[in-house]
């Protein structure tokens, strides 16, 4: 399989002091914080201790949403833990580690990347930390005083040739050094609301946002000692040893030799925006081949990400195998679009931007950031004034991690014409003070 190496390209780092003229700046490397913050911050590794955990993972807003599920793990020792992971719709994995050995019982026919992300958030906050070790980067410290945080961020591509797009990562520390937030195509997450285990901190509040608008949170709702008058049957081996779920990571030409055998995307008129560019999108495929996930990540012209989603949902590909059987797969996909205006959507300023919003949040700049600078946001915004899309094109990368933080929380009333909503585009401008 080809990796996508990470190369820091850019670091952001903010201090708030507590006296002006005693703060000291100094580096440090990035491998160096990343294993600290993972050290006091994850369940497993060095100085775990058995646990009984439960997470529910939501979505707050839409009570009637598919995004529903719950993770529980009972956890003695790395030879010895049991898993169950469940979903709305009735999927079920649960794996049993016995004396070292694995046995797992799958239930249904995919297990959901969406779900998957809160398993890694729980237990592989950081599923890739090798490849920022290897990265040799280095993030600026506070040695004295306080600080506020610092992040690290990688940049990409996603496809090949023409349809080559620009993709990133990122992680980022809060002002004590724990884990505030990761990102990148396969797998994103913030973590909050910290609390003590042990001589942990652990997180009890994740949240994803694996589109505009769609808000997932995974509530810790319980984290114990694991009890000491459990039945001994809990870790019995099981009966099957299923890896229907597992999951594989492919490279985005991989990705693009899988899926070549469907109808190439028909790229629907626009409203507003550029006619030519780039799109990504990260694309799930189940066991059968069947493309059950296709989310945005990075787009020239925001209003086609869902008629691309739309389409690629509809792909299907020849079943991956791995060791002889069947296996899920996910990677990036790029494209390259050519398309035309055409019942041009209203083009709305920052201050009417700013009018129709509900919700107003403002960036929290780094340190780094020069008064003046300026970031514009290009946003897409439904008829029931749900944010549909963003491109930072304009956004200076170093400016990139504030800005998504957020203009994401934006929430907007619908914008009316002729007494009906309307599908608007708009940009949003911010500048440092």
């Amino acid at each position: 399989m080809q990796k996508v190496w990470i190369v820091v390209t850019a670091l952001i780092w903010f201090a708030v002091p507590a006296v002006p003229g005693q703060i000291k700046r100094t580096s440090v490397p990035l491998g160096d914080v990343m294993d600290k913050a993972l050290a006091k911050g994850s369940l497993l590794g060095d100085g775990a201790r058995p646990f009984h955990i439960y997470v529910s993972v939501s979505e707050p807003e839409n009570p009637a949403s598919p995004y529903q599920g719950t993770i529980e793990e009972w956890w003695a020792s790395p030879s010895q833990w049991r898993r169950e992971v469940t979903v709305k719709d009735g999927v079920r994995q649960t794996i049993v580690v016995t004396d070292g050995k694995k046995t797992e019982r799958d239930e249904g026919d995919y297990f959901p990347l969406w779900l998957r992300n809160f398993v890694s958030a729980t237990f592989d906050v950081v599923p890739d930390a090798a490849a920022w070790r290897a990265s040799g980067g280095s993030i600026p410290q506070i040695a004295e005083g306080s600080n506020s945080g610092a992040c690290a961020r990688a940049k990409f591509s996603i496809g090949s040739g023409a349809s080559a797009t620009d993709a990133f990562a990122g992680i980022c520390f809060d002002g004590t050094g724990r884990l505030k937030s990761y990102f990148g195509p396969r797998y994103s997450m913030e973590f909050s609301d910290y609390r003590s285990f042990g001589n942990k901190q652990i997180a009890r509040k994740l949240d994803d946002d694996p589109e505009p608008g769609t808000h997932l949170t995974g509530e810790v709702t319980r984290l114990e000692e694991l009890p000491k008058d459990i039945p001994a049957t809990l870790f019995a081996s099981l009966s099957t040893d299923d890896d229907r779920f597992h999951s594989v990571q492919v490279s985005p030409l991989q990705m693009e030799q899988l899926t070549a055998g469907n109808k190439s995307i028909q790229w629907p008129t626009v409203r507003s925006g550029k006619t030519e560019g780039r799109l990504a999108i990260y694309v799930s495929v189940d066991s059968a081949g069947q493309v059950r996930e296709a989310w945005p990540l990075n787009s020239d012209n925001a209003g086609l990400e869902d008629p691309v989603r739309e389409q690629v949902q509809h792909w299907t590909t020849k079943p991956a195998i791995a060791n002889g059987k069947p296996v899920q797969v996910d990677g990036g996909r790029g494209f390259a679009f050519d398309t035309k205006i055409a019942d041009p959507l209203p083009e709305l300023s920052d201050a009417e931007v700013r009018a129709l919003a509900t919700k107003i949040v403002e960036p929290v700049w780094a340190s780094g950031a020069h008064s003046g600078d300026v970031a514009e946001v290009d946003i897409g915004v439904n008829e029931e004034g749900k944010l549909t899309g963003e491109g930072y094109t304009k956004v200076p990368s170093n400016l990139q991690s504030p800005v998504i933080a957020a203009i994401s929380q934006w929430t907007f009333h619908p914008l009316i014409r002729n007494g009906k909503p309307q599908y608007f585009h708009g940009i949003v401008k911010f500048v440092v003070p």
